[in-house]
């Protein structure tokens, strides 16, 4: 079932839209339910959808090998109601980058990805108001995933941890 024009304008990454493209991005959607536990997508799948949570708590999770083993590291944290998810759906090469995994009970609006960049593409003038919008989501997320990756390489008095441990 698709989500009506009104519920689309709430939302952060539709601002500058005109009603025409509300309308028509609008006609793509379907909704999407997740149980706790529950993924999403993987990481180094293509991405097929972009997604915006409506409720809930979403998260990103990278799989990386620690200690001779296997395992997923949640990347940031949850992601909850306005935040979208899978912005590779309109960012060459289209593939995610990081798994998604529903926290807790979860539902989404899906946007398919290849019938959304078809309509960004004949409407060049709104595509630029939605990339914008997406890029400023994008940055967000690397200022903390930098933040994030410091705390995991330096102490509290910002030493190396790695370089210790060599030594």
């Amino acid at each position: 079932n698709m989500v009506s024009p009104e519920v689309l304008r709430k939302y952060r990454l539709f601002a500058g839209q005109s009603n025409y493209m509300l309308e028509e991005m609008a006609m793509l959607t379907s909704e999407v339910e997740l149980e706790a536990g529950e993924w999403l997508f993987h990481e180094n799948e293509p991405a097929a959808h972009l997604y915006i949570v409506t409720e809930g708590a979403i998260s990103l999770c990278l799989y990386l090998y620690l200690n001779g083993s296997g395992q997923h590291i949640e990347s940031t944290s949850p992601l909850g109601p306005r935040e979208a998810i899978g912005w590779s759906a309109l960012v060459k090469p289209h593939i995610y980058t990081f798994g998604a995994r529903a926290e807790k009970k979860s539902r989404l609006i899906a946007f398919p990805a290849e019938p959304l960049r078809e309509l960004l593409d004949d409407n060049p003038g709104f595509g630029y108001y939605l990339l914008k919008n997406l890029a400023e989501v994008i940055g967000d997320r690397l200022t903390s995933k930098c933040v994030q990756l410091l705390s995991l390489v330096l102490d509290k008095k910002g030493e190396p941890i790695l370089s210790k441990s060599v030594r």
